[in-house]
């Protein structure tokens, strides 16, 4: 009967272990290279933002709209807020009644446009005679928002 190695059979065992993982791997990055290539295609982020009052006024607050749509389910969530500061450089502090968070019922593509339609769900931040329902445009190419700001309507530039 012939001796075992010990030293060499752990070797031959960490040499297979290689072997197989190196096989594997081809198969692994395909799989995570798809996955993320179809999440990206499916999933878009945008943050618009506009300085308020608008021009000729000096801006002392900033319109902030930003989510996460999903173009093939066509939903996603979208928070709108004021933030005091100036665009270029807004603070953390929000102005009080005038965040939003939406949730989004229906995205639709058409060339570079996104059409939105969503609802806010914290109805009791609404103002008086202010729609729960929520239509707005993103136009990628144009790098603007077009939604509505307290029943006026307004451009903000994508960042």
């Amino acid at each position: 009967m012939t001796e075992v190695n010990r030293r060499r059979l752990f070797k031959l065992a960490g040499a297979g272990t290689i072997v197989v993982a190196g096989a594997a791997l081809p198969a692994v990055g395909r799989i995570a290279s798809q996955t993320s290539q179809t999440s990206e295609s499916k999933s878009f982020g945008f943050r618009g933002s506009l300085g308020l009052p608008e021009p000729p006024l000096p801006n002392y607050a900033t319109y902030v709209m930003e989510g996460t749509l999903d173009l093939v389910n066509g939903t996603g969530l979208i928070t709108s807020r004021v933030l005091a500061g100036h665009p270029g450089d807004p603070s953390a502090i929000g102005l009080p009644g005038l965040t939003r968070v939406m949730r989004v019922t229906s995205a639709d593509s058409q060339g570079s446009q996104i059409r939105v339609h969503g609802v806010i769900e914290d109805r009791s931040q609404l103002q008086r005679g202010e729609s729960p329902e929520v239509d707005f445009v993103v136009d990628r190419a144009g790098g603007v928002v077009h939604a509505s700001f307290m029943g006026r309507p307004v451009a903000l530039t994508l960042a």
